[in-house]
């Protein structure tokens, strides 16, 4: 099979199906300090800047459900940020979030770095991931 005569230069969005929009919106917004950059009034679609991309929401339509964590397909979405790991950490903690995992150190798109995972208030995971490792990377 032969490739398409393009280069993929990176992910433009993500698209996640939404129980509650006001909440979705108060975690994207206000806790991630995503920029809620557009609204779509006729398809219900939220879009949130996430540096040179996008995380789109759109509520579920009226009698649909959202499946479990588990069973939708999507494991987690990982967003590159700047900052002090600690202080973010501690900033979130008092807003009465902590971590589902981590921090650990990983290796990215970016290379190695810090870690750690929250859930969103839909229960999607959102990795955050600085650009440095805390720890030293040993590597066998």
């Amino acid at each position: 099979m032969a490739t398409i005569p393009a280069r993929v230069k990176g992910i433009d969005h993500v698209v996640l199906r939404v129980t509650d929009i006001d909440r979705t919106i108060a975690f994207y917004q206000d806790i991630l300090g995503l920029p809620l950059e557009r609204i779509f009034d006729r398809i219900g679609l939220y879009q949130f800047r996430a540096g040179s991309s996008l995380i789109d929401v759109q509520p579920l339509k009226e009698g649909d459900t959202l499946a479990p964590p588990a069973e939708r397909g999507v494991e987690h979405v990982c967003l590159n940020i700047e900052g002090d790991l600690d202080e973010v950490l501690a900033a979130l903690a008092a807003q009465g979030i902590t971590p589902s995992f981590g921090p650990l150190e990983v290796y990215g798109a970016h290379g190695f770095g810090t870690s750690f995972y929250l859930r969103d208030p839909d229960g999607y995971e959102i990795e955050l991931k600085v650009g440095y490792a805390r720890n030293p990377v040993r590597m066998p």
